[in-house]
């Protein structure tokens, strides 16, 4: 088994002027699991690592700077709260009221652009979401149950290493492999859309901020980032995240934890469906 990594909020700072696009990974903030609510606590350390974010912002040229924030769209068990939202939400709040505070237009946050079906909010979307036993009603989370007898450690050791990988496609339920496929195509979905961006605001740099689950961040950087089994262990902190960095040249490199790695998705399958 290969050194276990941690995932910390370290890596998300704003890109050097070497790079041209940013999508910031993060895990969303602590959360009550009955009623969905965020811990106090955590949204407070979620609310500073934005502003350590922003603070690294003061010396750059705002001007040349857009913002586009992303979550997944998971809603509670228990309520219609959203904790990857509300996450992705107070770093675009924050970030509003930092750019209205340096005179810069709030059109720098693309969310806010009123000809994009964004409603002024953060953009939901399926493909960072939590895997689909937890919302599809398929069977497999209860027969990870019964089989475990609970929720406990070799619940999440069976799902994390699909040891029951037939009994797991049989009721066509995702795991690991499935989940990083549904996330590395919608990145290169964003992939494709800082390319456009950039073809209409050249020599501009975009920062795109999701919010998304550990369930997508360790088997991501396992398979993506540093050729771990699925064995081997990637924690993720509550808050914490990588940065994927893109140069013009459009070479990703991954930042985590403050350290530079490179990044690889070949030999990741086509989607199931169309994005």
């Amino acid at each position: 088994m290969k050194e276990k990594i941690d995932i910390t909020s370290t890596a998300i700072m704003p890109i050097s002027s070497a790079y041209e696009t940013q999508i910031i990974l993060q895990r969303h903030c602590h959360y009550d699991k009955s009623n969905g609510e965020l811990f106090a606590s955590s949204t407070k350390e979620q609310e500073q690592i934005v502003l350590k974010f922003l603070k690294s912002l003061e010396d750059k040229n705002l001007e040349d700077i857009y913002f586009l924030f992303i979550s997944s769209n998971t809603v509670n068990a228990n309520s219609e709260k959203q904790r990857c939202v509300d996450t992705t939400n107070i770093a675009m709040q924050l970030l509003k009221t930092f750019l209205e505070s340096k005179g810069i237009s709030k059109s720098h946050v693309i969310n806010c652009d009123e000809t994009l079906n964004y409603g002024l909010s953060v953009k939901k979307t399926d493909k960072f979401a939590e895997p689909n036993m937890f919302t599809d009603n398929l069977g497999y989370f209860e027969f990870l149950k019964e089989k475990n007898n609970g929720m406990n450690e070799q619940f999440w050791i069976d799902f994390e290493e699909d040891r029951c990988k037939e009994k797991r496609e049989e009721l066509k339920a995702e795991g690991p492999d499935e989940i990083v496929e549904r996330g590395v195509h919608y990145i290169e979905v964003l992939r494709r859309f800082a390319s456009y961006f950039h073809i209409k605001k050249p020599n501009c740099q975009l920062i795109i901020w999701c919010g998304t689950h550990y369930d997508l961040l360790s088997p991501l950087a396992k398979q993506t980032i540093f050729g771990y089994e699925k064995s081997d262990i990637i924690a993720v902190d509550y808050c914490g995240g990588i940065s994927l960095e893109i140069d013009k040249s459009d070479t990703v490199v991954a930042n985590v934890n403050g350290r530079y790695y490179p990044v690889s998705f070949e030999g990741i399958k086509p989607p199931h469906r169309h994005l």
